[in-house]
């Protein structure tokens, strides 16, 4: 969406979602004047169903390629969730194609390396389901995850937002081997290989903004301390008072930081 002269920006989906999640954004961007896509990640929506292949370096050469694909030599990109931490991992990876890196719920990756939330919280429960093998899949399938997840990682009050669409992630979950490939590429994304670290462990020359959900269960404003570490330029930072799906929590504070962000980066 938006004008084709506008600049390009390039929107990341969270788990368990897919492109649909940033239509907010998609919609808040086009409209102020910049030229926007949303894209599925690879092994989930209407991408390729493949069933090996959803690692992090490859998920984030995906990026670098639509970005070529669209005749572009960068482009801005602003991931939420599991789109967030592909975005540093981009950034990191291929600089050249990324203008500037807007991450959403997500710290730098190597900050998450001993910060998972408890296992006798319910978010902590959440995320073993999502690890347990077999179980895990019937479980995303029948959509028994996607409601889950919007119950224990979303803030209380804004519960039932993070629900609102929970009908369109279930069809999407509900094809043929779309489970398993989502499944495999939010493990593989969480549980980063020594030599996808040692690639990521480099400073990054990049205009940087991240979104803090001051009552995100998963990711808390203490997984973020470090993130400067990873970062010459100073990272600007915004706090929404939501849980781990802001796009559908809060989109408008979103919406709000998502534009000052670009409108701060593209002056």
């Amino acid at each position: 969406m938006g004008p084709a002269d506008g600049e390009p920006v390039i929107l990341l989906h969270n788990f368990p979602r897919t492109w649909y999640t940033m239509r907010p954004v998609l919609e808040a961007l086009a409209g102020a004047g910049y030229r926007a896509w949303a894209m599925d990640l690879r092994g989930f929506g209407m991408s390729d169903l493949q069933p090996h292949g959803q690692d992090p370096l490859r998920m984030s050469a995906d990026v670098a390629a639509v970005i070529s694909s669209l005749s572009l030599e960068s482009a801005h990109v602003i991931g939420a969730g599991m789109g967030g931490k592909l975005g540093w991992i981009l950034a990191a990876t291929n600089p050249r194609t990324v203008r500037s890196l807007m991450s959403i719920a997500e710290p730098h990756p190597l900050n998450l390396e001993h910060a998972s939330p408890s296992p006798f919280t319910a978010a902590g429960r959440t995320i073993a389901k999502i690890r347990a093998p077999w179980v895990n899949i019937h479980q995303l399938r029948s959509g028994k995850i996607i409601e889950e997840t919007a119950k224990t990682w979303a803030a209380p009050a804004t519960v039932s937002n993070a629900r609102a669409d929970e009908a369109v992630y279930r069809y999407a979950f509900s094809r043929p081997f779309a489970a398993e490939t989502a499944l495999e590429a939010v493990i593989r994304v969480n549980a980063l290989t020594r030599r996808t670290r040692k690639r990521i462990d480099t400073v990054i020359d990049l205009p940087i903004s991240r979104v803090i959900c001051t009552l995100d269960p998963i990711r808390p404003p203490k997984t973020f301390l470090r993130d400067q570490q990873w970062a010459r330029q100073p990272i600007t930072s915004y706090e929404i008072g939501c849980g781990h799906f802001p796009t559908e929590e809060a989109p408008a504070k979103l919406n709000e930081a998502v534009l000052d962000h670009m409108r701060r980066v593209t002056a």
